[in-house]
């Protein structure tokens, strides 16, 4: 047990990350480049959204379109949105 905490506590660090969760939630509607994705994040500074794209990249979240360099949810990404759907089920609850 306490080994999937540690990699569940390194995932939530991550995606307690500044512009992270807004990253995951601009790209539920497709792929899109760097300076696209950048557009729609406006409310963060560029290097911020930079930097989050490689830590969610570096934890197999985001992926590279090998056809055209754009990013995308992994496979990974997309079965951690069934995850933060429980999550906001059970926090729910807690209201």
């Amino acid at each position: 047990m306490t080994g999937s905490l540690g990699g569940a506590a390194k995932i939530v660090e991550v995606l307690s990350r500044r512009a992270a969760m807004d990253i995951i939630g601009v790209l539920t509607s497709g792929a899109l480049g760097e300076r696209a994705l950048t557009t729609r994040l406006s409310a963060y500074n560029s290097s911020v959204v930079t930097q989050r794209v490689e830590d969610l990249r570096r934890i197999e979240v985001v992926e590279l379109v090998p056809e055209n360099g754009d990013l995308r949810l992994s496979a990974r990404g997309r079965r951690l949105l069934g995850v933060l759907d429980g999550l906001g089920a059970w926090a729910a609850d807690l209201r």
